[in-house]
């Protein structure tokens, strides 16, 4: 509704939050909450009121304004260093599994110097309801956030109301003295603000949180040495909250000792009472265990994705059921992540170093965990596709489009691995992939004892490895154009048409800017650009990019475009016109991580000159400047390019997807099953098409394929001595049998010349709709004229 209503509400809206945050005020209306009772999950007695999340259901409006406020927060939180390095929820680029992967690289360094550690996580009780107004208030001042904002934090804080409901019941409106509601968009990160100096006390590097969940890393020479500061740290948090009405459930206080070999004692932690350490800890969603096998990890999740995939199963068999490509996309949504849950954080390859020779590398021994995923994955393959159980497994992961599970995970460590490229400087993961600077060296000292020393390649340090290095971004505020207007509104055609009108239309003074980029057959990116005024063409350029994408191209163009522009003699209006939407985009407004110091160049360059304006126009549409640049930026890539030129984010990315899609396609010319080898089937990682067909059809492809179906020599193998053996023609059921029964019309018949071997291999291979033509043809081939029965 608020959409549909915001051409005429938009503009009051906007005075609304410009008015509240000047005035540090938060409406009352904003401030009335009704509060719906949802049970947390694996909670059998419900009679208890912890068993249950009370989640605040705000006003719209109001919530525009927190998540206006939360998002400024979060950033500014980040960008000045209000908070501590290592606390993550509501904020950018920062999530759980971040902060466990972080835990496990500062375990593996310990483990490598020899030393042990012990973690202690802790919960604070009641989390969102403990906070109190005026130390909310005091804290952000003391933490040198403007007056305005400690005020509406305050006012939102105040005077708060709610009801409850429950199923048909809603209870009458009672005031709130304190706490923050859950399911603000704001209340996160202010949470954040309130417990930040948790995460300033005692051993500050060792320290990880995410929203309410607090961890203590200590590491020592001696199991001793760390359970005896982790008691230290763990009174000293709790004399702290104590001072500042912040309690700490003793009943959820988690312990847990690292050592490379499974440790002999276990001395106890001190909260309330001794803490031991369990077989293995859950925190933030991983299990942890005190050697960092994450065996009881992979049994739990595998355990839960099993359940979904035999939930799967019993949807479908080789005849009824949905289709399997709605099967196969259930899989993909619901088992896979499951199943890979974590994976960023425990997954260390198929090898790994030893702990005493780093430099020497043997198996990381997780084969059984692999074989008891790839159960998980097999009963998910199965939902899927319409086959008989004897069907060989390296044929579900073609047919099905869901590689084997290494590959699997070695795509989401890829994956991984360009996320970390794209990390702020200030996020904990890219602190510990920076490669050390090198020293100042000293002509009167070896130059071995200088040399700093390497460390050791834990799990992330590894993931990070698998892709080139490239140029960090930087961690921006969102922007907003308060007179955007949508770039593209029309069709290509009536968009180019729009254009030439406009040309004709526009002073002669004018510069227009035609930006293109290109990739070529090699992967190389280059650009080009052209500069016009009235129709005349003034000057024109283009180069070549390094390891790049054509959006990053796009990007260049535009701003090497836009630079000669402005060397031009008194350039008045200057129009910049792109084909690539997804760039124009990002010149006009938020940039991309990938190409960010281009896009951020531009952005002042034009800011500078006070009369640059983006077009984004439609490309291969005979408009004569876009051609030009086109042209300029396909000559530019046989260009010769920088030796030393880095990456780009975007590169990066395909490079990871494509590495995926190599790794599959080698895995199956070397896996595939001999019957498929004259089928010249490729593997795709997305939806094959054959799951388009109906589920009895595909049966019948798949079987004719894999020769695993209701053929006579499948069933001598087997020894079915109760089955049928011979169409209704007399002759014998075979894979190829469709193409040569009498039973079957001649004009429906398929030209079997001049290899019928061949012939049949392309009918039931890539032109598999030709089988399907074939098997319809008299109504159903496989009911009537050659059944099971």
């Amino acid at each position: 509704m608020l959409r549909a209503a915001w051409n005429i509400i938009g503009e009051h809206v906007r005075r609304l939050y410009e008015g509240c945050l000047r005035l540090g005020h938060h409406p009352q209306p904003f401030r009335e909450a009704e509060v719906v009772m949802i049970a947390k999950p694996g909670r059998r007695n419900l009679s208890t009121p912890r068993a249950w999340r009370p989640i605040s259901l705000l006003s719209c409006l109001g919530k525009g304004l927190e998540r206006l406020i939360a998002r400024r927060l979060a950033w500014a939180s980040i960008h000045y260093g209000v908070l501590h390095p290592q606390q993550a929820g509501a904020l950018p680029k920062r999530s759980a599994v971040d902060l466990v992967a972080a835990l496990v690289h500062d375990i593996e360094e310990a483990f490598a110097r020899g030393q042990a550690a012990t973690l202690v996580t802790m919960d604070i009780q009641g989390a969102f309801d403990t906070v109190l107004r005026n130390r909310l208030i005091l804290r952000l001042r003391l933490q040198g956030w403007p007056e305005h904002l400690a005020r509406w934090a305050g006012s939102f804080m105040s005077d708060r109301s709610a009801c409850v409901r429950y199923q048909d019941i809603t209870t009458s409106s009672s005031p709130l003295q304190c706490g923050l509601p859950q399911g603000s968009p704001v209340s996160p990160i202010l949470f954040l603000l309130y417990t930040e100096p948790i995460y300033r006390l005692g051993n500050p590097k060792g320290r990880f949180g995410y929203a309410d969940d607090t961890g203590i890393l200590c590491v020592g020479n001696s199991l001793e040495t760390t359970a005896d500061r982790a008691s230290r740290y763990v009174s000293e948090l709790v004399t702290w909250g104590a001072a500042n009405g912040i309690s700490f459930d003793p009943a959820k206080t988690e312990v847990m000792h690292f050592c490379r070999t499974k440790p002999k004692v276990s001395p106890p932690v001190f909260h309330e009472g001794e803490r031991r350490p369990d077989k293995a800890m859950r925190w933030l969603g991983i299990w942890l265990d005190s050697t960092l096998t994450f065996k009881t990890h992979v049994e739990k999740w595998t355990a839960k994705a099993q359940a979904v995939a035999h939930h799967l199963r019993g949807l479908a068999n080789t005849k009824h059921g949905p289709l399997p490509s709605a099967m196969q996309r259930a899989v993909r949504a619901c088992v896979e992540p499951v199943l890979l849950h974590g994976a960023e954080a425990w997954y260390p390859g198929l090898s790994s170093p030893r702990w005493s020779q780093p430099t020497k590398e043997g198996s990381s021994g997780i084969q059984q965990l692999l074989r008891k995923m790839n159960k998980s994955l097999h009963n998910s393959m199965r939902a899927v596709l319409p086959v008989w159980r004897t069907t060989p497994i390296a044929a579900l992961h073609r047919e099905s489009g869901i590689p084997p599970i290494v590959q699997l995970l070695e795509t989401r460590r890829l994956r991984f691995a360009a996320r970390l490229k794209r990390l702020d400087e200030a996020h904990p993961l890219a602190k510990r992939t920076l490669q050390p600077r090198p020293p100042a060296i000293h002509k009167s000292i070896k130059l071995k004892y200088q040399m700093p020393r390497e460390g050791f390649r834990t799990r992330l340090r590894r993931s990070d490895q698998l892709l080139l290095r490239s140029t960090r971004p930087l961690l921006l505020p969102h922007r907003f154009d308060e007179h955007a207007t949508p770039l593209q509104t029309a069709s290509k055609d009536e968009s180019a048409e729009d254009f030439r009108i406009w040309l004709r239309s526009i002073p002669c003074e004018t510069l227009i800017v035609y930006s293109d980029g290109s990739l070529s057959t090699e992967k190389v990116a280059g650009y080009g650009y052209v500069i016009h005024r009235n129709g005349l063409t003034l000057t024109s350029g283009n180069g070549r990019l390094g390891p790049a994408e054509v959006f990053d191209a796009e990007a260049k163009g535009a701003l090497e475009g836009l630079r000669a522009a402005l060397n031009l003699p008194s350039p008045r209006r200057i129009f910049v016109c792109l084909d690539n939407l997804g760039a124009a985009i990002c010149l006009k407004g938020m940039p991309a991580d990938s190409s960010q110091e281009v896009f951020l160049e531009f952005q002042a360059l034009a800011t500078t000159h006070g009369a640059t304006e983006v077009r984004w126009i439609p490309g291969h549409t005979n408009i004569a400047g876009n051609e030009q640049a086109d042209a300029l930026a396909k000559a530019a890539t046989s260009l010769p390019g920088r030796a030393d030129a880095l990456p780009t984010l975007a590169h990066l990315r395909r490079t990871a997807r494509q590495q995926s899609r190599d790794a599959f396609e080698a895995w199956w010319d070397a896996s595939a099953p001999d019957q498929y080898k004259p089928l010249h089937l490729k593997p795709t990682t997305g939806c094959p098409p054959e799951l388009e067909l109906p589920r009895p059809l595909l049966h019948h492809l798949l079987a004719a394929r894999s020769r695993h179906g209701d053929f006579a020599d499948y069933h001598e193998r087997f020894n079915h001595d109760d089955a049928r053996l011979s169409c209704s023609c007399g002759r014998r059921k075979e894979p190829s049998h469709l193409f040569y029964c009498r039973k079957i019309l001649p004009r429906h018949r398929m030209r079997l010349a001049p290899s019928p071997t061949a012939a049949v291999n392309r009918a039931i291979g890539r032109d598999f709709d030709k089988f399907v033509k074939l098997a319809k043809a008299r109504s159903s081939f496989f009911e009537w004229v050659c059944p099971r029965h």
